[in-house]
């Protein structure tokens, strides 16, 4: 059995601007939370600091149970 995904680069074709805006809405409620433009790369910073592994575990588990066409004969295991 292969322990890593075959289909990985379909995976990450699709997480990247899935995490952008995800960085973004984090950016858009901090801001709001401090009363300024936080900037970017504060939230950024926030966003891998406390949300970003739960954040991957969630949109991993959506795409490879609900998305990802190779579903039924993934070789990987949880």
């Amino acid at each position: 059995m292969e322990d890593y995904c075959s289909h990985l680069n379909e995976l990450i074709k699709e997480e990247k601007p899935a995490l952008i805006k995800a960085i973004n809405e984090n950016k858009y409620y901090l801001s709001q939370k401090e009363n300024h433009d936080v900037g970017l790369q504060k939230a950024k910073e926030d966003f891998i600091a406390n949300h970003l592994k739960t954040w991957a575990t969630n949109f991993k588990d959506i795409y490879c149970n609900h998305v990802c066409i190779y579903e039924k004969d993934c070789s990987l295991e949880d």
